[in-house]
């Protein structure tokens, strides 16, 4: 749900966090997709730049420009004049390829002296681990983040009907393959990089999310793959397309659909 009154939270000298909510639902996406770009579009004095979560905006401001607690009362303004949510939302879906239960996650796993991630899914849903891809290559996901690091994203099932259930390592693993794709409560999110993580890992993505270089023609005018407000969809892949789109990185062809988001429907 959105709160009736956001929380302002202050972040040291130089951010202010707005949370708006507590469900991290589409309806609440939106609103806080919305929300963000009116203040990116404001004359707010100061403001650097914002980066938006499931339920939160953190702004980012110049501590000699403004203070923080003027800050949180120009957004207060902003928020009480009304933010509108469009009825029909511009958006894009993009394929992206994955190679489900590859075997530098299971290695990774083994490692950390744990299953195959899967088939601890598996058993956690009293499915077999063919039918935990199905049902989660199955969804569009909305991708709500991308606020991390370079490449990396956070998203849901926008058919809430897929989610999965699952649990966390107790221990956190000293680290995950790069290009990992795990889940974690009913989001997938996404790791460009090897980095240490206690989520359940799906697999990995054998493409680029981005490109600083533009070595693909796809990214010579943007640099990233994703951004919120965009849909996904996760392609099974077996072991030889995973190693034919790595060798053939720069001319990997995106398939991407122009779509929009009803919100009278939310």
């Amino acid at each position: 749900m959105i709160y009736d009154e956001p929380i302002f939270l202050i972040g040291g000298d130089s951010f202010v966090t707005i949370e708006l909510g507590n469900d991290g639902s589409l309806s609440l996406n939106l609103y806080i997709l919305a929300l963000e770009k009116m203040i990116l579009e404001s004359k707010i004095p100061g403001l650097i730049d914002t980066a938006s979560l499931r339920n939160t905006i953190m702004i980012r401001y110049n501590p000699f420009v403004i203070h923080a607690y003027e800050l949180i009362e120009y957004l207060k303004g902003l928020i009480s004049s009304g933010v509108k949510i469009p009825p029909i939302i511009p958006s894009r879906l993009i394929y992206l390829p994955v190679y489900y239960n590859d075997p530098w996650t299971r290695d990774c796993a083994k490692e950390h002296g744990y299953p195959p991630n899967l088939e601890i899914l598996a058993k956690e849903n009293n499915i077999s681990v063919d039918e935990v891809i199905e049902i989660h290559s199955h969804s569009k996901y909305f991708v709500s983040y991308t606020s991390f690091m370079f490449g990396s994203f956070g998203s849901f099932p926008i058919d809430p009907i897929t989610h999965l259930k699952n649990s966390k390592y107790k221990t956190p693993r000293k680290w995950s393959p790069s290009r990992n794709l795990g889940l974690h409560g009913n989001t997938t999110g996404f790791c460009p990089i090897v980095a240490p993580s206690g989520v359940m890992m799906l697999g990995r993505v054998p493409v680029k999310t981005f490109d600083i270089e533009g070595e693909n023609k796809f990214f010579r005018k943007d640099l990233l793959l994703l951004h919120p407000g965009d849909q996904l969809r996760f392609i099974p892949i077996d072991g030889t397309e995973y190693e034919y789109s790595r060798k053939n990185l720069d001319d990997y062809t995106y398939k991407i659909d122009e779509c929009y988001i009803d919100t009278s429907k939310l």
